[in-house]
């Protein structure tokens, strides 16, 4: 579910009738907020001169005991203390947050300047914009692949898909030193998770709500890729299949034990406030039937949530963290709350104590029929 408007297009006043009727069921075991993350990025977000709110919301665990936060569209420039934005507040369509060792969120990371700032990654120029999908390091660099999109008109879901580019940032300074186009289809949102296991990294996308899978071995992002294609491995992206649907195009895959757990928010409909959870015993699946884990309270009329994404280096045991983003169809909202536009943090029990419940039932009938 890629965003809209300036950030978020109207399109979906649909919502509020779809949310009333929904009928959504009792998630099978609580979820709890994760307190001190939520608070953490909320009260860095009101300073102001920074990072103020974004979404993908992606951490990579850095070898020095660093954290990158990988964000998409950005708002930067200085909260009021009443919580609104000035309405010209600055948008970066990606940034990188640095979190220190101590827990404490430092610098963002992005291109221009700190009074016209620019995305970090993406050329000057370029009718393109890069949105993140998922980092990894490999060796004494960070390696994160982004989506490209292409502006179409002037409306917030007026964009096309132009492919997958690798971008290399050195380490310990995380100063950007290549951006490598990637030979696969445009089709495909290729890195929305990036799983390292058994000596490869494995390379999980998605295609309009399906599942795709490639890999590499561990260290070889910039290639060649490999396939899946339902039995094995091809040298040819045509061959891979597609292995899932109502995938959102950001999710994550975390290996739990003996198991591969899937999160994501339920797309099979549309936006939907559902979060669901898959497991497999393998990266290539096949994963079982979905366990609905949470329903996000923040939806409405007007506000949708995506993105689920797990950071298990984060997470209790018996527990994962996962984060949602949440934003506003009035790009208005974004501007007089500023609080919106950032990312929740829940903590999820893992593995569920309880049967798991026919979704379909749970989902209810949400449709607005636009994906991210």
């Amino acid at each position: 579910m890629r965003r809209a408007s300036r950030i978020l297009v109207p399109v979906a006043l649909l919502l509020s009738a779809v949310l009333a009727s929904s009928g959504v069921a009792p998630v099978p075991r609580p979820v709890i907020p994760e307190t001190g993350l939520n608070e953490l990025w909320n009260t860095y977000g009101d300073q102001g001169g920074h990072w103020t709110g974004g979404d993908r919301t992606v951490s990579v665990p850095l070898p020095d005991g660093r954290t990158a936060w990988l964000f998409s569209d950005t708002f930067l420039g200085q909260v009021n203390p009443d919580h609104s934005r000035p309405p010209d507040s600055p948008i970066a369509r990606n940034t990188l947050v640095v979190q220190e060792r101590d827990g404490t969120l430092g610098e963002t990371l992005h291109g221009g300047t700190a009074e016209d700032p620019k995305a970090l990654i993406g050329p000057v120029g370029s009718p393109e914009h890069y949105w993140v999908g998922d980092g990894v390091v490999e060796g004494d660099v960070l390696r994160v692949l982004y989506n490209r999109y292409r502006t179409t008109g002037s409306g917030g879901l007026d964009f096309k898909s132009a492919g997958t580019s690798l971008a290399t940032f050195r380490l310990p300074a995380l100063t950007p030193s290549e951006l490598l186009v990637i030979p696969v289809s445009e089709h495909v949102a290729w890195g929305s998770e990036l799983l390292e296991d058994g000596g490869y990294t494995y390379i999980y996308g998605a295609e309009q709500g399906r599942l795709r899978l490639a890999r590499v071995p561990a260290g070889g992002l910039r290639g060649p890729w490999r396939f899946w294609t339902g039995s094995g491995w091809s040298s040819h992206e045509e061959d891979s299949a597609r292995m899932l649907s109502g995938i959102g195009t950001a999710f994550s895959v975390t290996r739990v034990g003996g198991e591969y757990v899937l999160i994501t928010m339920d797309t099979s409909p549309g936006f939907s406030p559902v979060m669901l959870g898959y497991t497999a015993s393998s990266p290539t699946g096949p994963f079982g039937e979905p366990r609905v884990l949470y329903r996000a309270p923040e939806a409405s009329d007007r506000r949708i949530v995506y993105d689920a994404t797990a950071h298990p280096q984060l997470s209790r045991p018996g527990k994962l963290v996962v984060s949602y983003n949440v934003n506003s169809l009035d790009h208005g909202d974004n501007i007089a709350d500023a609080r919106i536009y950032r990312p929740r943090f829940v903590e999820v029990g893992w593995p569920p104590s309880t049967p798991a419940e026919p979704w379909a039932q749970i989902v209810g009938p949400f449709a607005v029929g636009v994906g991210r």
